[in-house]
């Protein structure tokens, strides 16, 4: 008769270890660390943000090898959208690594949520089927290396919430408990931004972290946006101080993606904006400055171009008065028409700056040349009017900016920037038809938002100056308006080493001025240190001097 030995502890546990570790799970394992080891060491090569979680290299690809394998090996239902959501983490990491040299960034998410139908159309042509096949690979070896691995029991469950949860663990119960320390202060005050910064660098959380802080800000903006704001301390308007230079009509062309460094007007030797540089011959009736934008893709410059915003500090847009407010104040009539769409996932900061116009239109078809019609129309002789018409310039799908007699145009131009020059020339045919309404009483003001990595973008987390140095210029037939224009520029322009250049940050100052308000000293001094940085992409604000050539 057989005998049956009775199992004892030691090997009921093997048994679980075998289960809980078989081969297919030990492999997983491997494949999750050696991915999160070789992205986090070879291609970044340190902690991408600064975090409290003062965490070296090392300790950070623990931890995302934890928490992405045991993601991985959930069970039921949860296995799809697992292999879902790393395939997704893994796509978004490689493409911008592979595209921008970096992980993703705060401005590049919330340009993606911004971001119009024909903008998103241009990017998925410039990454092609990149993403699209990476996605499908990563799947499929997730899928073939999950398919036989053991799943989480409790105990695995419970390792995977306590690992994942520790930051905010790590911060909440201080700040529960009423303890007196920063991080507690600021978690309890701002949740979402505080977690956002503790997850920045871990490759499976900082996308969903600064999802969360994107909401949040935005939210709070748009709420902002419908109440009145008032001037910023240190600027008052005395309709009384109205002089023969405060013009009767400005009419503003909010360029998009022009770097100055291809235009003929500032010296490159293949220009293709021929009005600007016949204009360029008359400095008594033209002024171009050397100018900086404030950040490097639209959302981030515009907010800060055309409200109080700095690069250092956001708050002024929720709280004051922008360019258009007070152009409104100061009784006159505004309108701004817009080539790009409004529409993206969630209101653009763009349409908020926008939308507090009188009239705010928007035209989806059709090249720059289709706002000229309802500018002139607009046009009301005898009114104080400030229009603005915002255009699509030069941004990437050059093919899509300008036509056959633009890319004549640039026929001496190298094959790698002749479409650039192209949608420049294209530029130059808009504003030269925005001149023909050109009288004694108008203002004209080109400036673009940002500028251009040309045949590559924007939006950079590198410090490249191309992104950033873009044409300002001004004109009118009318002397004392492009002189005195000259004059307030100039007193906001800064020292950058190599000569003196204006970021537009400081632009709400200058139509202030412009306008007939006045500014007091200690207002324009905090616009001159504010003057000395930029807002990059991953959140920072930098000194120019951290600009480099690309």
């Amino acid at each position: 008769m057989a005998t049956h030995k009775t199992p004892t502890e030691s090997m009921v546990l093997k048994d679980r270890i075998k289960q809980c570790w078989n081969i297919p799970t030990i492999l997983l394992l491997v494949v999750v660390f050696v991915m999160n080891w070789l992205f986090r060491i070879y291609c970044l090569k340190k902690p991408v943000d600064w975090s409290p979680l003062e965490w070296e290299p090392m300790a950070w690809v623990v931890f995302d090898t934890i928490v992405m394998f045991l993601i991985l090996r959930l069970g039921w239902w949860f296995r799809i959208p697992a292999l879902l959501f790393v395939s997704l983490t893994w796509t978004i990491h490689f493409t911008t690594a592979h595209f921008y040299r970096h992980m993703l960034h705060y401005g590049q998410l919330a340009s993606v949520f911004e971001t119009n139908a024909s903008e998103a159309s241009e990017y998925l042509q410039f990454v092609g089927f990149y993403p699209l096949i990476l996605f499908f690979i990563l799947l499929v070896l997730f899928g073939a290396l999950t398919f036989k691995v053991s799943r989480v029991g409790w105990f695995g469950a419970t390792v995977l919430l306590g690992v994942a949860l520790y930051p905010v663990i790590s911060i909440a119960i201080p700040s529960m408990m009423g303890v007196r320390d920063k991080e507690a202060y600021e978690f309890a005050h701002f949740p979402v931004e505080k977690l956002k910064q503790r997850f920045v660098n871990s490759t499976v959380f900082r996308m969903p972290a600064m999802v969360g802080q994107y909401t949040s800000i935005h939210s709070r903006m748009v709420f902002a946006s419908y109440y009145k704001r008032e001037l910023p301390e240190g600027i008052q308007y005395h309709p009384a101080s109205a002089s023969p230079e405060i013009p009767r009509r400005i009419i503003f062309v909010l360029g998009e993606s022009d770097w100055r460094g291809h235009h003929g007007a500032y010296g490159y030797t293949l220009g293709t904006d021929r009005f600007m540089m016949a204009r360029r011959n008359h400095p008594e009736s033209m002024a171009a400055f050397n100018a900086l934008s404030p950040a490097s893709v639209t959302r981030d410059a515009i907010s800060r171009a055309f409200t109080f915003a700095t690069p250092r500090n956001v708050e002024p847009f929720n709280e004051n008065m922008g360019i258009i407010d007070m152009a409104r104040n100061a009784g006159y009539q505004t309108a701004w028409f817009s080539r790009q769409n409004w529409n993206g996932i969630y209101d653009t900061l763009v349409k908020i700056v926008a939308q507090q116009a009188d009239e705010t239109v928007y035209y989806s078809e059709g090249h720059d040349e289709v706002l000229i019609p309802p500018l002139f129309n607009a046009i009301k002789q005898g009114k104080r009017q400030f229009l603005v018409i915002h255009i699509w310039g030069s941004h990437l799908g050059y093919a899509e900016r300008y036509d056959a007699s633009d890319y004549g145009l640039a026929v001496r131009s190298s094959k790698e920037s002749r479409q650039y020059d192209a949608t420049i020339a294209h530029t130059d045919k808009v504003l030269k038809a925005v001149n023909q309404c050109a009288d004694g009483h108008t203002l004209f003001i080109y400036m673009p938002d940002h500028g251009e990595v040309i045949n590559k973008g924007h939006g950079f987390p590198e410090m490249f100056a191309s992104q950033f140095e873009i044409p300002l210029i001004a004109w009118s037939n009318n002397r004392s308006y492009v002189s005195h224009f000259r004059d307030i520029v100039q007193k906001y322009s800064i020292s950058n080493g190599n000569g003196r250049v204006f970021n537009t940050s400081a632009l709400p100052f200058v139509m202030a001025e412009v306008m007939g308000y006045h500014v007091d000293d200690r207002a324009r001094k905090q616009s001159l240190e504010d003057s000395h940085y930029i807002f990059n992409v991953d959140g920072y604000a930098y000194p120019i001097s951290a600009l480099r050539q690309s």
